[in-house]
C-alpha cells in the first residue's frame, strides 16, 4: 500500500476525471469513484423509474452494459460493489509523490478520512503505514491485527512493488492464484475444482512468475494496446464520416426524387409525401444505430486507455506476479468488451448505390400503392481491423454472448429474440421461447444456414439469470453441428413452468425472464 506512484501513472475516473476516490468495479469491471458511480446511478434511475420500488437497472458510463440494482436502494447498492484494491494502491500516494521535498510517506486511514498525517509505521500484512494515533488507537485494538509485525518507517525503508491478491470473480471469498493454459482462464482452488479438473496444462501465478520470466513482456503488451487504441479510433473517424455522408445522401436522394415526380397529377403528388416520410424515418434510424455505434466505439477507446495506462502503472511498479495478472485481466477485460461491443455494433453503408428504381413505374403510377422501399446495407467489416488488432493482443472474440428478456404472459408463443452474430463464424443466431401447461423451453436456431453443404459446428450455454444471485442461475451447454435439415437446438424441457414462475425461486423480474446464452 505504501508505494509512491507517479502522475503519469494515475488512473482517473471516467465521470468525474480526476484521480479515483474510493474505487469501485462495476459487474463489467470498469471502475469509478464511490461517489460518482451513486450519484450516476441515482440520476439514472430516478429519471427512467422514478420512485418505482421495483427492480430498477441502468447501464455503464463506459460499456453501457446493463446492471440490475437487485431491488436496493442506490446507497446500499454501493456499498456492497467490491474495491478496486489495485488501481487503490497505484493512486493512493500520488499526492505523496507531488511533495517532491519532504518524500514523506502518509498514513493510509488518514487518508482515506481526506487527511494527510505523516506514516511512522508501517505493517507489512495490513500493507498499510499508520501515524502515532491511527496505530496505537485503530491497529492495535482491533483483534485480528494487534499481534500483526510492525516496523518503524525511517529513510532506508525500502518498498516493495504494488502487488494485490485479484478475488475471483466467480468465487469471491477466494483469491485468482493459478492459470489454466488449456483455456487461457484465470482461476482460484474453486475454478481447478470445478471446471479445470481435467486440464493438463494449470500453474500457480508463483511458478508462472519463475518459469516464465522472460515471456512477461510488457513493452510489446502496451504496443498493441496502442495499436488497438488506434485502430478504434479510425474506426471512429470513418463511422463519423459516414454519419456525414448519410445526410448528403439523404439530400442526393430527396432531390431525385422530387425531380422526378414533379410533373405528375395530385396522386403522385400524396405517394410523394407518404415515400419522403418512409424515407426520413430510415434515415432517422439509422442515424441512430450509427450514433450509437460511435457511443460504443467511444466507450471501447476510454477502456483502452484505461486499461493501458493501468498496465503502464503495473509494469513500472508491480511485482512479475502482479504484471502477469493485471495483463490477463486485461486481455479478459477487452475481450469481453469488444464481444459487447460486436452483439450491438451496425455498421451502416450509405445510400449512393441505393436508387431507388421508379422510372419504370411511372407510367403506372396510378396503379401504385407506394413508390419504393429503402434499404440501406448492414455490415460490420468496419470492425474486421479491430478484431485482427485484438487477436495480436491475445483477446480476440471466441464467442457472443447475449441477453434478452422473454415476456413469460405474452400470448404469442412461440417468441424469438432479435438476431446476433459470432465473428469468427461469420453466422447469424436467435433466441426462441416456447412453452406448454408443464415446460419452459429454449432453443438456439442457426439463421446463416440455408445450403445443403454447409454445416457449422457450435457449442452453446444457456442461462436463465436469476434476478439477484448469480449463483442461483440455471445453466445448460450443447455441442451440435447445424446443417440445413436441423438448423435448431436446444431444450424442450429446460426447467418445469410452475419452478420458472413461482416467486420463491426468483426467475421472473417484470413479468419477464431473462435468458443469457454463449455461443462459440
Amino acid at each position: 500500500m505504501a508505494t509512491s506512484v507517479d502522475n503519469h501513472s494515475e488512473i482517473n475516473c471516467p465521470i468525474c476525471l480526476e484521480k479515483l476516490n474510493l474505487p469501485k468495479k462495476l459487474p463489467c469491471l470498469h471502475t469509478f469513484c464511490e461517489p460518482c458511480i451513486q450519484s450516476y446511478v441515482q440520476v439514472r434511475t430516478s429519471l427512467f423509474f422514478g420512485e418505482d420500488p421495483y427492480t430498477k437497472f441502468f447501464k455503464c458510463p463506459v460499456c453501457r452494459m446493463e446492471t440490475d440494482l437487485a431491488n436496493m436502494s442506490v446507497s446500499e447498492w454501493v456499498q456492497i460493489l467490491p474495491t478496486d484494491h489495485l488501481i487503490q494502491s497505484l493512486n493512493l500516494y500520488t499526492d505523496t509523490k507531488d511533495d517532491s521535498k519532504t518524500n514523506e510517506i502518509f498514513c493510509d486511514p488518514c487518508l482515506y478520512g481526506n487527511e494527510k498525517n505523516v506514516a511512522k509505521h508501517h505493517c507489512s500484512e495490513c500493507k498499510e503505514c499508520y501515524c502515532e494515533q491511527c496505530l496505537n488507537y485503530l491497529h492495535k485494538r482491533k483483534r485480528n491485527s494487534n499481534l500483526h509485525v510492525v516496523t518503524a518507517i525511517t529513510d532506508e525503508t525500502h518498498w516493495k512493488p504494488v502487488e494485490v491478491d485479484e478475488l475471483c470473480p466467480s468465487h469471491t471469498d477466494k483469491v485468482m492464484d493459478a492459470f489454466c493454459f488449456d483455456h487461457k482462464n484465470l482461476c482460484c482452488i474453486n475454478c481447478l475444482a470445478s471446471d479445470h479438473r481435467k486440464c493438463t496444462d494449470v500453474k500457480t501465478l508463483d511458478e508462472i512468475v519463475s518459469d516464465k520470466e522472460e515471456s512477461l513482456d510488457m513493452k510489446d503488451f502496451i504496443s498493441n494496446l496502442i495499436k488497438v487504441e488506434q485502430c478504434v479510433d479510425s474506426t471512429l473517424k470513418e463511422s463519423k464520416e459516414k454519419l456525414a455522408e448519410l445526410e448528403g445522401d439523404k439530400n442526393v436522394m430527396f432531390k431525385s426524387i422530387d425531380d422526378l415526380i414533379s410533373s405528375t397529377k395530385s396522386h403522385l403528388d400524396t405517394l410523394h409525401g407518404e415515400l419522403k416520410g418512409s424515407i426520413e424515418k430510415t434515415f432517422s434510424d439509422t442515424e441512430h444505430r450509427q450514433e450509437f455505434d460511435i457511443d460504443c466505439l467511444v466507450a471501447f477507446q476510454k477502456t483502452l486507455a484505461l486499461n493501458r495506462r493501468l498496465t503502464e502503472a503495473v509494469k513500472e511498479h508491480g511485482s512479475m506476479k502482479q504484471k502477469f495478472l493485471t495483463m490477463e485481466k486485461t486481455k479478459t477485460s477487452i475481450q469481453k468488451d469488444f464481444e459487447r461491443l460486436h452483439s450491438t455494433f451496425n455498421y451502416t453503408e450509405t445510400g449512393k448505390q441505393h436508387v431507388l428504381n421508379i422510372e419504370d413505374e411511372l407510367s403506372n403510377v396510378q396503379k401504385l400503392s407506394k413508390l419504393g422501399t429503402l434499404n440501406l446495407k448492414q455490415s460490420d467489416e468496419a470492425l474486421t481491423d479491430l478484431n485482427e488488432a485484438l487477436c495480436q493482443l491475445g483477446c480476440g472474440p471466441k464467442c457472443a454472448v447475449f441477453e434478452y428478456s422473454f415476456p413469460v404472459n405474452s400470448a404469442y408463443i412461440p417468441q424469438y429474440s432479435p438476431q446476433f452474430g459470432v465473428l469468427k463464424m461469420e453466422a447469424k443466431w436467435r433466441l426462441i421461447f416456447t412453452k406448454d401447461k408443464e415446460n419452459f423451453g429454449i432453443y438456439l436456431q442457426c439463421l446463416s444456414v440455408g445450403d445443403p453443404g454447409v454445416t457449422i459446428e457450435a457449442s452453446a450455454e444457456f442461462r436463465i439469470v436469476h434476478k439477484v444471485e448469480r449463483d442461483k442461475d440455471l445453466i445448460r451447454k450443447i455441442e451440435h453441428k447445424f446443417h440445413q435439415t436441423k438448423y435448431s437446438w436446444g431444450f424442450r424441457s429446460f426447467i418445469s413452468w410452475q419452478s420458472l414462475i413461482s416467486p420463491e425461486n426468483g426467475y421472473i423480474s417484470n413479468g419477464s425472464v431473462k435468458i443469457r446464452i454463449k455461443v462459440w
